[in-house]
Parts: C-alpha cells; sequence; structure tokens
C-alpha cells in the first residue's frame, strides 16, 4: 500500500466528508447496541478496509502512533470500544449492528465511498484499499 503524506487540505477536506456521512446516519439513527461485537474481527469475521488517506488519517488522529493490538485487532479497540472515534475510517463509521440498516448499509458505503475517491483525486493522493489494521501499521513512523 502506498500511504500518502496527510497535508492540512486533504485532512481537512476528509474531515469534512466524516462530518457529512455522521450527520447522515445520525438522520436515520440506526441502533448501536455498543457491545463493540463489531469491532472484534476476528470474533465476528469482519474485515475492515480503509484507504491510504483514511489510515494516515487514524493514525494523525491519536498523534501519530499506533498502540500494540493482538493480531488481527484494530490497535484502537480498547476494553470493547474504539478509542479513536475521530480517527475511524468509512467502514466504522457505517457499520451498525440494527437489522433495519442493513438494507441501506451497502448502498450508504458505496455512495460515500465513491466520494472518499473523489476526494483522493481531488489532492493528488494515489488511491489504495487494504486491511485497515495492516495499513495502519504502515503509516505510522
Amino acid at each position: 500500500m502506498s500511504v500518502p503524506v496527510l497535508s492540512p487540505a486533504a485532512a481537512a477536506a476528509l474531515q469534512e466528508l466524516y462530518a457529512r456521512v455522521d450527520a447522515a446516519v445520525a438522520a436515520r439513527n440506526p441502533r448501536c447496541d455498543l457491545s463493540g461485537r463489531c469491532c472484534d474481527f476476528p470474533r465476528s469475521g469482519h474485515r475492515l478496509y480503509a484507504t491510504g488517506l483514511e489510515s494516515a488519517f487514524a493514525v494523525r488522529a491519536r498523534g501519530g502512533s499506533v498502540p500494540p493490538a493482538a493480531s488481527g485487532l484494530c490497535p484502537w479497540w480498547v476494553d470493547g470500544r474504539c478509542s479513536n472515534r475521530e480517527g475511524r475510517p468509512l467502514g466504522c463509521r457505517l457499520y451498525f449492528c440494527d437489522p433495519g440498516w442493513e438494507g441501506e448499509m451497502s448502498a450508504a458505503y458505496e455512495h460515500w465511498h465513491a466520494e472518499l475517491k473523489l476526494l483522493h483525486e481531488a489532492h493528488g493522493l494515489s488511491y489504495d484499499y487494504a486491511p485497515f489494521v495492516d495499513s495502519v501499521r504502515e503509516v505510522a513512523p
């Protein structure tokens, strides 16, 4: 994966995109059980993917470092909760256990991911899409 240099303009654009995603999700109000099951990737069978820009943003949001984590686990999943809410990628922002949201989740992801691709183009960043847990390790110094 080619990890982009996170310019202030690209970071601001991604933050603005995330704010619009969060507002759209809040308007729909899918239920979250706060169980942490979705973030336990080995147990849930989920594999979270993100772009290089998203990975760089996640690391920057937590001060530039990635804490150690067990194999396959998100390094910011602590005591069953996300400790990097500001920096979490699109997949985390759109995933909910709510059965009523399940039918909308894929369409919402495709819509916002298309905007994410355009953001890469607008800032001259290569578009790479890889497992998030692996890519954040590449970003950290």
